[in-house]
């Protein structure tokens, strides 16, 4: 007999947890959610499928990729997005009022590839970049592995990322020091 049937289930796997319980004893994921910061989306995410990666080079000219920023290239998207980053990107569904730097999706249906408005982020550090869930409904994916909400990832150049339904490459420069 179940004596808590108000225990709270993972947005990762699943798995039953008890009320007072915080993080996923399964996975480790967080289950408290800032409210305040949770936007409705709707739940439309199928499988992931790979993107085949062997003729990647033969579409990408590295040269556009700003030193020390990164190239986005989405499948299926009419041009890839250069972007000099200092700080973080989120990635999403820009709303009118965001503060933060945005790379807007919903020109690309966004909404319909289950994109949530602030979806994912990539933040630079002093050796490249990570990337983090932000506890998206549809969640992100690094490499074919889901990513747990929150926790960040090391990004590397070259890596395969999917938000919700939409898939993307993301390679970047690093900024080179010259020695004299």
């Amino acid at each position: 007999m179940d004596l808590n049937p108000s225990g709270k289930f993972c947005p990762i796997c699943k798995h039953k947890n008890p009320h007072t319980a915080t993080v996923c004893s399964y996975c480790g994921a967080l289950l408290e959610e800032n409210l305040t910061n949770r936007v409705a989306t709707t739940k439309n995410t199928g499988g992931q499928i790979n993107i085949p990666t062997e003729n990647v080079g033969s579409f990408i000219d590295i040269a556009l990729i700003p030193e020390g920023g990164i190239g986005i290239y989405i499948e299926g998207a009419p041009k890839p997005y250069y972007l000099q980053m200092d700080k973080e990107l989120i990635i999403g569904r820009k709303p009118e009022a965001a503060l933060e730097t945005f790379l807007d999706l919903a020109g690309i249906d966004a909404f319909n590839l289950g994109i949530s408005r602030r979806h994912a982020m990539i933040r630079r550090k002093e050796y490249g970049y990570e990337i983090s869930d932000l506890a998206s409904t549809n969640g992100t994916w690094l490499n074919n592995e889901r990513l747990v909400p929150n926790k960040p990832y090391p990004l590397t150049s070259g890596s395969q990322v999917s938000v919700g339904r939409m898939r993307f490459f993301v390679l970047y420069r690093l900024g080179l020091e010259t020695t004299k």
